[in-house]
Order: structure tokens, then C-alpha cells, then sequence
């Protein structure tokens, strides 16, 4: 994903009543990535203040994201959970998306708000 294209997500994602969203904190490149430069300004975290129906949604407008680029994918995570969102297969995609929120909803923790101390 290009700047313009992280910049384009973040004004996106304004829309939502996110905490916050800022770029990942840098680090060495994940194995596989073109350039530390790219994977830097593509890498996000966003803090959430309110529970799973905000979580429900960031989760549509990433699909969305993605699916409108056709190509790439999205990583999500929250708390141990993971979730990889692409371009295709979209029953295969909601049913990932299925799994990882009855996974998110059996570990309670996960999905709640943390307000002080929380990293990200």
C-alpha cells in the first residue's frame, strides 16, 4: 500500500469514533516486504474506545478496502485474535470474519475497551 493510499485509509477510517490511529511504531521490515519505507507507512494501529458493534465495523470498512483495490490484504488483530482480510474469496472471507468474532466474543478480555495504559 502506497502513503496515498495509507492516507486515503486513515481519512476513511475518521469516519469511524476511533480512539486513535497512528503508525505502527518502526521496527524491522516482516520477512517478505519490499522496503522497510513501504512496510512502515502501511503498517497502522488503531485503538478503539467502544466495544464489538465498533470493532463489527472497522472490520466491514477494511473488507471494503480492500475488495475496492483488489489486490493486497489487511492484518487485524485484537488481543490474541487474528483475522487476514483479502481481495478474494469473499465467502471464505466471511467466514474468517465469522470465526474470528465467535473467538473474539468467547474471550471477553479481548474485547474490551482499554482506557489507561493502553498501548497503540
Amino acid at each position: 500500500m502506497s502513503e496515498a493510499e495509507t492516507v486515503a485509509l486513515v481519512q476513511e477510517l475518521a469516519e469511524l469514533a476511533l480512539h486513535r490511529v497512528a503508525p505502527l511504531p518502526t521496527g524491522p521490515a516482516p520477512v517478505g516486504t519490499r522496503s522497510a519505507g513501504a512496510w512502515e507507512a502501511a503498517a497502522l494501529v488503531i485503538t478503539l474506545r467502544t466495544g464489538p458493534a465498533l470493532v463489527r465495523s472497522l472490520i466491514e470498512l477494511l473488507q471494503d478496502w480492500v475488495r475496492r483495490r483488489d489486490s493486497g490484504s489487511i492484518e487485524v488483530k485484537l488481543g490474541e485474535h487474528e483475522l487476514r482480510l483479502t481481495s478474494t474469496g469473499r465467502a471464505e472471507q466471511r467466514e474468517a470474519i465469522e470465526r474470528f468474532f465467535t473467538s473474539v466474543e468467547q474471550d471477553g478480555d479481548a474485547a474490551r475497551p482499554r482506557e489507561s495504559g493502553d498501548r497503540g
